[in-house]
């Protein structure tokens, strides 16, 4: 079982730090970490060593922003890979979305 979408958030890597409890880590692929909850199972993290499909990954931190204490805190800035998209989600009218990231 899954979800339609996760809202994924980033900081710069050097300001994110972890205040409470440990994240397990997962690399199956080399220079790729997925981080969980080692209790529940929860995607809490991902993080990349190099350029991913273009894009340098290694200076941000990306984290699950529904993990934060306060989720409210941050709203969605844009939508990507919408052409995956479930025929029942409608978007934010004038949100700016991309088909793929």
């Amino acid at each position: 079982m899954g979800g339609a979408f996760v809202t994924w958030a980033k900081i710069p890597a050097g300001n994110f730090s972890v205040t409470k409890g440990k994240i397990k880590i997962c690399e199956k692929t080399p220079g790729i970490r997925r981080g969980f909850c080692g209790d529940c199972g929860t995607t809490l993290t991902y993080a990349a060593d190099h350029v991913v499909e273009g894009q340098d990954w290694s200076k941000d931190a990306w984290f699950t922003a529904v993990t934060l204490d306060d989720p409210t805190i941050v709203s969605p800035q844009n939508h990507v890979f919408v052409s995956h998209k479930q025929p029942w989600i409608t978007l934010p009218e004038g949100a700016p979305a991309f088909d793929t990231f």
